[in-house]
């Protein structure tokens, strides 16, 4: 679901296929960066420490609406991370994935693209952590890959099959999986086809 209002919501037609970056929310901001799928391996290595091992992670949501009398059924949920150097958030929305990094929690929890998120007057409808897991066998690089081969950057928001609640699910699991340390990466496999031709002899 979208942390940001939007009359095309459930369906995402303003969704950019994109990926936003700030790498350091904290501070003054330099603009971020937007990422395409093809872009997004490559450039994001170039941007960060990829091989940055994951600590902690947790899954966090605040109200979609100030008005609301509770997050139990409406919210947004994202992601947070921590890693030795850096706290991380992974999100999804109607306009696409952003991800911020910052050496302060509150720049990645209590913030989005460096606006205050939502919340209402309540403890019931502030920014709540729902559930955490140790990390320490997925690095930041196959983080990324992970969300690279779901095409999670191309799969188009929708309120139902493509939300924020589901990427963040996917996150979270690939994160607490016990086995994640085993997954088999095929590199090769990721790469273009060939054009030059192999005549058999």
């Amino acid at each position: 679901m979208s942390l940001l209002p939007s009359p095309s919501a459930p369906t995402g037609c303003n969704y950019t296929c994109k990926l936003y970056f700030d790498p350091k929310a904290d501070q003054p901001s330099t603009g971020g960066y937007l990422i395409t799928d093809e872009e997004l391996r490559q450039k994001l290595a170039n941007l960060i420490d990829t091989e940055e091992r994951i600590q902690k992670a947790s899954v966090y949501s605040n109200p979609l609406s100030s008005l609301q009398a509770t997050n139990a059924l409406l919210y947004h949920a994202f992601i947070v991370i921590e890693t030795n150097d850096w706290w991380w958030s992974i999100e999804k929305n109607t306009e696409g994935i952003t991800i911020q990094r910052s050496k302060n929690l509150k720049s990645v929890r209590d913030m989005y693209q460096r606006k205050k998120r939502t919340t209402g007057w309540t403890s019931l409808t502030s920014i709540r952590n729902n559930k955490t897991a140790q990390g320490g066998n997925t690095t930041i690089s196959e983080l990324i890959n992970y969300v690279w081969r779901k095409d999670c950057v191309t799969n188009v928001y929708h309120v139902l099959s493509a939300n924020c609640q589901g990427f963040a699910a996917l996150v979270f699991d690939r994160i607490r999986s016990p086995h994640n340390d085993l997954m088999y990466f095929d590199e090769a496999a990721d790469q273009q086809p060939s054009t030059t031709s192999i005549v058999a002899t």
